[in-house]
């Protein structure tokens, strides 16, 4: 199997998997949530989703008290209404906290908020050592 096909079954179980949730997790209420943020992020027809719309959904759950279940079941319905493939990579790929880690990292593996950094962004440190074997002429 290549790599591009590779990538496309991983989507494509990504889609299913945040599908199926959205389904488990349908209520009036969360629908009633979900346009809210379609209307907000000016999505008429998730069909027609755009990488910029894409953006837009994410900064506007990102400057919300979003949980992760609730994230996962947004982007499931819009997957189960025909998000274009395009988009839902671009979405899971995204790293809107800086973290290193995806958002289909971070909802999927490691069960964390993927708008907030869970742990301090790792930095290069450098250590100064002693060092007896020196020796310095000047």
């Amino acid at each position: 199997m290549s790599e591009s096909e590779n990538f496309d079954l991983e989507l494509q179980l990504q889609a299913e998997q945040l599908a199926r949730f959205a389904r488990e997790q349908m209520s009036e209420q969360k629908t009633d949530f979900y346009n809210d943020i379609w209307q907000e992020a000016g999505v008429k027809d998730v069909r027609k989703m755009t990488i910029q719309d894409a953006r837009r959904t994410l900064a506007i759950l990102s400057n919300s008290e979003a949980s992760i279940e609730f994230v996962k079941a947004f982007y499931g319905q819009a997957v189960s209404n025909g998000m274009p493939s395009h988009v839902l990579n671009f979405i899971v790929q995204s790293d809107t906290d800086g973290d290193g880690r995806t958002l289909a990292q971070e909802i999927f593996v490691d069960g964390t908020n993927p708008f907030r950094t869970d742990q301090p962004v790792v930095r290069q440190q450098y250590l100064l050592e002693k060092s007896d074997d020196l020796d310095l002429e000047l």
